[in-house]
């Protein structure tokens, strides 16, 4: 419980949750706003069948995206230098000199983070949901609703992951670039295969993508969001219909086992992560 105080006294402390805030209202009601032009363009009776529900769909695939964008760009600049600027202006040294053991101060920088990140996450992800399913008439099922709210929460905690384990190795701005630029890299390369994949796919691309995304899951994991989602509508899609969701479809979502591997990367991370703190000298 210290931590997630210290954290949120942090994130309060430099105006972060005040400009995250202003922000996030703004995107909401600007999602909000084209969401309603949207389902107002038309009567409903003269649209094709399934239009409306692929619409809604495109249109929640969209807004999460920019969603997870967000969240991950909050991750990144307020964590880069959670251990490197500390250590910089000198605040290590007075956290240091309590009797705890590294590793603790650590992975209590991570989830008293990684709690506040949580919150918000399931609060954007609710507020992206919700007008989709109310005002785009967008069926959902529980269980489906409950998967892909934890995916959206999850990859954020990987990202959170990897830039602490870069503020122990990078200087502050050092690492906030090499993750932003990672993160850019890995949300183009799938986008590139989903689009090549519309077209009988590549295997070269597809390879490399797969590479990026061992090193960088948060995005991939977003497919597997999507794919969440549509399998738990109450009508069936036809793959035709799944490919009018452009770069947005399922069709190239990871499986289970690569869920599973982003466990596994993750604690990695806050393993090799811990093992440098331990060792980086902060004198």
């Amino acid at each position: 419980m210290m931590w997630i105080a210290f954290a949120g006294k942090e994130l309060f402390r430099k105006k972060i949750v005040l400009v995250t805030g202003v922000l996030t209202l703004l995107f909401i009601g600007m999602f909000n706003f084209g969401l309603y032009k949207m389902t107002h363009a038309e009567p409903s009776g003269l649209r094709p069948p399934f239009a409306s529900l692929i619409d809604g769909v495109a249109l929640l695939a969209v807004g999460l995206l920019f969603a997870g964008m967000i969240v991950a760009f909050l991750v990144f600049f307020a964590t880069m230098g959670t251990i490197s600027g500390e250590i910089e202006n000198g605040l290590m040294l007075a956290v240091l000199a309590r009797p705890i053991p590294r590793w603790k101060v650590y992975l209590g920088k991570y989830f008293g983070m990684g709690f506040w990140i949580f919150i918000y996450c399931t609060v954007l992800f609710l507020a992206i949901l919700l007008p989709v399913h109310f005002m785009a008439d967008v069926p959902m099922q529980a269980g489906s609703l409950f998967r892909s709210w934890l995916l959206f929460c999850w990859g954020p905690q990987l990202l959170l992951a990897l830039s602490l384990l870069g503020s122990a190795y990078l200087p502050m701005l050092g690492n906030g670039v090499a993750c932003a630029i990672l993160y850019g890299l890995s949300l183009f390369m799938n986008f590139a295969e989903s689009v090549f994949n519309l077209n009988g796919g590549n295997e070269t691309l597809s390879s490399i993508s797969l590479i990026v995304s061992m090193f960088m899951p948060a995005n991939a994991l977003f497919y597997r969001l999507t794919y969440e989602i549509i399998g738990g509508l109450d009508v069936p899609l036809l793959p035709d219909m799944l490919n009018m969701l452009g770069p947005f479809s399922p069709s190239n979502a990871p499986s289970p086992a690569f869920v599973a591997y982003s466990a596994v990367y993750w604690a990695a991370l806050l393993a090799l992560g811990c093992r440098a703190f331990r060792r980086k000298d902060i004198a």
